[in-house]
């Protein structure tokens, strides 16, 4: 069996963006919390590597469900929240190191855990969760043999 890509991409699109929008939705309360808005407007809107990791996420997580086998269930959050936290680190270390950070290693850790802070990694989690359990399915023939070939009758 194996996933639709129709299915692996609205899975991936359903993840990516909602848990974008949950952190940077946490992340806008407690910046209008403490009174300053221009750190998150930064960070969340005028960082074009958002975008770029939006983009990398949806595009990884597309291709993880397709080319991986979609069962057991509780085995796609874990695939696919390594792969999601991983685009998340290498997109925050190369922004990091585009802006001549020292260090762009420990700022991409900053970045995920200020990602488990804001919710956007647990939101990911546990959409992966939910998704898993409503992917489109359909059979393959990877395990079947194949019928030989007829003559065409005469």
């Amino acid at each position: 069996m194996t996933v639709t890509w129709r299915g692996a991409i609205r899975y991936a699109l359903t993840i990516t963006v909602l848990s974008w929008l949950t952190g940077a939705v946490v992340d806008f309360a407690w910046q209008a919390a403490l009174g300053g808005l221009g750190g998150w407007v930064s960070t969340w809107v005028g960082d074009p590597w958002n975008a770029g990791f939006l983009v990398a996420a949806a595009v990884t997580l597309t291709l993880t469900r397709r080319l991986t086998d979609p069962l057991p269930a509780w085995r796609v959050p874990l695939i696919d929240g390594s792969a999601y936290l991983a685009v998340l680190l290498l997109c925050a270390g190369l922004s990091s190191w585009t802006a001549g950070d020292a260090a762009p290693a420990d700022a991409a850790f900053v970045v995920a855990v200020l990602a488990l802070f804001t919710l956007q990694l647990p939101a990911a989690w546990l959409l992966s969760a939910w998704r898993a359990r409503h992917l489109d399915v359909v059979l393959t023939e990877a395990g079947t043999h194949a019928a030989p070939a007829r003559p065409a009758s005469r």
